[in-house]
């Protein structure tokens, strides 16, 4: 098979990086991630022309990007598409076709939805923002990522959106991130499924790479203007270890 390289954005931030690097990981096949790092994403008013960013990787100026020898493939969910394709043990989709069908609307929705939600938090995996506020309308998008949840888990069971892990959660893992970043208090009947999401493999090595992935100053900014701190999780981890090995 040709050979995998997944060319990303810092994975501290970037949440259509994450949910590619999340499925590519969970098969076990062996792939290269490349990390690109923008100019423009330090200064908030400049921009990197579309023709830097192809020398870069990128075929319509996002990323992530999926090159499979020397054919890229762009779009996240087209990228987890192929994945699940060409790794079927995986077994990235429910085998059953309803249920297959199901999973990829509720991934289409997070493609295509929720961006009052996703403009208010902006992604990042280990920034805390006490007191934060949400609109009424990143709050309407906030209970219908509730809904599409407490509905999948119902139905399937469990732990996972349709019983084992997919790539329904893994499109979904980021926006748990979001609700942790910004204090969103998510219902008890969910936390089963959000402690299986973030013990799940794939996310706790996503974790581990990204705790070294470039920092991208406007985001930490962003936090900033509301009093966040962008290490918070970590610095909460360091602690819990020190906690964890007692005193010296």
């Amino acid at each position: 098979m040709s050979k995998l390289k997944l060319t990303v954005l810092s994975l501290r931030y970037s949440s259509w990086s994450m949910r590619p690097w999340l499925v590519l990981y969970h098969t076990g096949v062996p792939y290269d991630t490349e990390t690109i790092e923008l100019p423009h994403m330090s200064r908030q008013s400049e921009d990197t022309s579309l023709a830097d960013r192809r020398k870069l990787g990128s075929v319509r100026g996002l990323f992530p990007v999926l090159r499979v020898g020397d054919t890229a493939i762009h779009e996240s969910l087209a990228i987890c598409e192929y994945v699940a394709d060409m790794f079927p043990d995986a077994r990235l989709w429910p085998v059953e076709p309803l249920q297959r069908a199901a999973a990829r609307a509720i991934c289409s929705e997070m493609v295509s939805g929720f961006s009052a939600m996703r403009n208010e938090l902006s992604c990042h995996l280990f920034g805390r923002v006490p007191g934060f506020k949400p609109s009424d309308a990143a709050r309407t998008d906030i209970e219908r990522v509730f809904e599409i949840w407490t509905d999948k888990l119902e139905e399937s069971g469990g732990p996972f959106l349709f019983g084992r892990f997919t790539i329904a959660d893994a499109m979904y893992f980021p926006v748990l991130t979001r609700f942790r970043t910004y204090g969103v208090e998510v219902p008890r009947s969910l936390t089963s499924y959000t402690d299986a999401l973030e013990t799940q493999p794939a996310v706790r090595a996503l974790l581990a790479v990204a705790a070294t992935a470039p920092r991208i100053p406007v985001y930490d900014d962003y936090l900033r203007r509301f009093g966040g701190d962008p290490d918070a999780a970590l610095h909460a981890k360091k602690n819990e270890a020190a906690l964890a090995r007692g005193p010296k």
